[in-house]
């Protein structure tokens, strides 16, 4: 097979991993469109370029797709992974049919006329082996949830992913110089070397994630212990004092001590706020989400230590979300951090936190109380580098408008009434249909 075909056939592989691999997962619509366009030329640019180094074709699409998923995830091993494990399948469809066919015509076991008028059908076999791959492969994706799992990776590693795409392309190369030789046992080395670094680095990770996520399951059970242990014992001290506490209130009842009688009232209802108010911690146990129960105990630990009273509502367990759960996180943190600071020059803090939803969506809305010294066009929260506060950047509501623009389903509503600052986003669910 010549360059050009080759070329060519990889090219319509690339299609396929853009619109059933990456698309809606890893990249937004626009992102694709264009990877598509650079498809598109490599598939025509091949049938007029003869030069055996045609295959460099493919790089811009590697650059782009890698710069995508970089800036999407803010992380550089996730797209390295990808990469390799796109080139995984692809040689996993190309060894039982095309290279194969390709070898036993180099090595002279077939004719050409056999190989021609054969090399149709193995060209639709390879496409169609490969889709079917894909189909497979979204399908565990969507029971074990690999792409989530493995977005939530906690470090950047970019020495290791450029190490790691270095000895890939490598044994791509030596992959294709021995089909070109007709060597099967080479080919099988080589690509035996792509398939497995990336199962042996898949499940690495994932071992690595799930880890994490153990970790911080068993520092949030940890924390709720701590704190409920904390309200048992209080509530232990608060009733051995409860009976002297009511004689001492009768005492200045019964004297008409009015003043006494208010400072002590008021003393109990401080000293039993912790007792009366909800368990928060327990509201957030609803959500089977680790990444976004972490965030927002992390949230809650924050405000309490500060005095922010809130008011926290969850009907939600967040696990079927059609969002990549890192932008998910990101933009309930930008709310979060933004009505928090709202709080800090407040004269009453006050943050109501609520998640709902329906078959077909989820609602994120943070309301929070805030002073307005100076009359502000709305408009102009929303631009980047705009902020009312000191030494910010003013980035974040426009990183957050920015984000929701990769979900064109998804909506947001951010308005200001009666001294509350009210933001909320509403996503689709993932067994919505979106046509």
């Amino acid at each position: 097979m010549n360059t050009s075909l080759l070329t060519s056939l990889i090219a319509l592989n690339f299609l396929q991993i853009i619109w059933f691999v990456t698309y809606k997962k890893l990249l937004n619509l626009r992102e694709s469109l264009i990877l598509t366009c650079f498809v598109l030329l490599q598939f025509t640019l091949a049938f007029f370029i003869s030069y055996q180094y045609v295959t460099i074709l493919k790089l811009p699409f590697y650059f782009f797709q890698f710069t995508f998923s970089m800036r999407r995830l803010k992380n550089w091993f996730i797209p390295s992974l990808l990469i390799s494990f796109e080139n995984s399948l692809i040689l996993l469809s190309w060894i039982p049919t095309l290279d194969t066919w390709d070898i036993l015509y180099i090595n002279q076991q077939i004719s050409t006329s056999t190989y021609m008028a054969f090399l149709v059908l193995f060209i639709f076999l390879q496409q169609f082996l490969l889709f079917l791959f894909i189909v497979l492969t979204n399908y565990l994706n969507t029971r074990f949830s690999f792409t989530h799992s493995i977005a939530l990776l906690p470090k950047n590693y970019k020495f290791l992913s450029t190490i790691f795409l270095f000895f890939l392309f490598l044994s791509i190369n030596l992959k294709q110089i021995s089909v070109l030789s007709g060597d099967l046992s080479s080919l099988f080395y080589s690509s035996f070397i792509v398939i497995g670094y990336t199962l042996f680095i898949g499940f690495t990770i994932l071992i690595l994630v799930k880890y994490n996520n153990e970790k911080q399951y068993i520092a949030l059970l940890s924390e709720t212990h701590d704190r409920e242990k904390k309200k048992i014992t209080l509530s232990h001290e608060f009733r051995k004092d409860y009976k002297a506490l009511l004689l001492s209130l009768t005492g200045y009842l019964e004297s008409g001590d009015t003043e006494k009688t208010l400072e002590l009232l008021r003393g109990i209802i401080d000293y039993s706020d912790s007792l009366l108010t909800p368990n928060l911690y327990k509201k957030i146990s609803v959500i089977e989400n680790l990444p976004i129960q972490g965030l927002l105990t992390s949230f809650l630990n924050r405000c309490l230590a500060t005095g922010v009273q809130i008011d926290l509502q969850i009907t939600e367990k967040l696990t079927d979300i059609d969002m990549n759960v890192v932008d998910f996180i990101r933009c309930f943190s930008i709310l979060l951090d933004n009505a928090y600071e709202a709080t800090e020059v407040a004269n009453q803090p006050e943050i109501a936190i609520n998640i709902t939803g329906n078959t077909q969506t989820i609602t994120v809305e943070v309301v929070n109380t805030f002073e307005e010294k100076e009359s502000i066009p709305f408009n102009s929260l929303l631009q980047n580098n705009f902020s009312t506060k000191k030494g910010h950047q003013g980035k974040g509501l426009h990183i957050f408008l920015s984000i929701l623009d990769n979900y064109k389903q998804s909506s947001y509503n951010i308005s200001k009434k009666n001294n509350h600052f009210i933001a909320k986003f509403t996503i689709l669910k993932k067994h919505v249909d979106h046509t």
